[in-house]
């Protein structure tokens, strides 16, 4: 493995202890609308940049609290202490800490710790997708067999999709505001995933398409009718090519141009 890859994965444990014990917790403060900060959030992304600055002093970080822009040339960290912060807030384990490495402009690396359950997804490009768990790493792979989906974002299209997708007995359908989604198709927990994120960086959900990527899923933007990239804002996660289909028909459709 390489140490990039050792080292995502040691940032995410560091800061995913601060969250599980609550550290900061409490301290909770508006973005600005329904986007809520608290200080568990930044201290977070402060040991994960201590900890990668450490180790790569010539690579940028560019964080959810702290900011940061790539510079040409440079590989640069995408780093997002706490994604579903309002579900932390409120107690509930439905958050994630994700850090991605890109060089040249894709995702080589990615690490995802996932709140409260002693789990790190991590891949690194090529070598598949793997979850860490009491020292031990299994490789993981996507199903399709729950049924289940997790449908996110914003608008009257992602309403359109969630209704249409609800009102479709083939389907269970969750909506929380939170990015582990991705690393749950990625292990098989969840079959599909479509997210509507113009308001959203890559920082939020570069390492769980990466994630998905190479554990085998399809990882498609569907607004650019392409696979996915960094300026993807429009996600189409399936675990296998016929629930590509499937739900790229059901996006189209109530889209108006299927």
């Amino acid at each position: 493995m390489r140490a990039e890859t050792e080292a995502a994965i040691h940032a995410v444990s560091l800061a995913i202890d601060i969250a599980d014990r609550r550290v900061g917790a409490d301290e909770v403060t508006s973005k600005g609308g329904i986007d809520l900060v608290t200080a568990t959030d930044v201290a977070g992304e402060d040991i994960i940049r201590k900890t990668l600055s450490e180790s790569f002093p010539d690579h940028i970080i560019v964080g959810e609290e702290r900011g940061g822009e790539p510079e040409a040339g440079k590989p640069y960290w995408l780093v997002d202490p706490i994604c579903g912060t309002r579900p932390f807030a409120s107690d509930v384990p439905l958050y994630c800490t994700n850090v991605a490495l890109v060089e040249d402009n894709r995702v080589t690396a990615a690490a995802v710790a996932l709140g409260r359950c002693g789990e790190i997804l991590h891949a690194e490009r090529g070598k598949g997708a793997w979850v860490r768990k009491n020292g031990a790493d299994v490789r993981v792979s996507p199903a399709a067999h729950s049924n289940t989906l997790w449908v996110g974002g914003r608008g009257n299209l992602i309403a359109d999709i969630a209704r249409a997708t609800m009102l479709d007995r083939r389907w269970f359908v969750w909506q929380f505001s939170s990015s582990i989604a991705y690393p749950y198709l990625a292990a098989g927990r969840i079959a599909g995933l479509i997210h509507i994120a113009p308001h959203l960086s890559s920082v939020h959900t570069a390492a769980g398409c990466f994630l998905a990527e190479e554990a085998g899923a399809r990882v498609y933007d569907f607004e650019k009718d392409r696979d996915w990239d960094l300026d993807t804002r429009s996600y189409l996660l399936s675990a296998t090519p016929e629930l590509h289909e499937t739900l790229l028909g059901i996006v189209r459709g109530c889209r108006g141009d299927g």
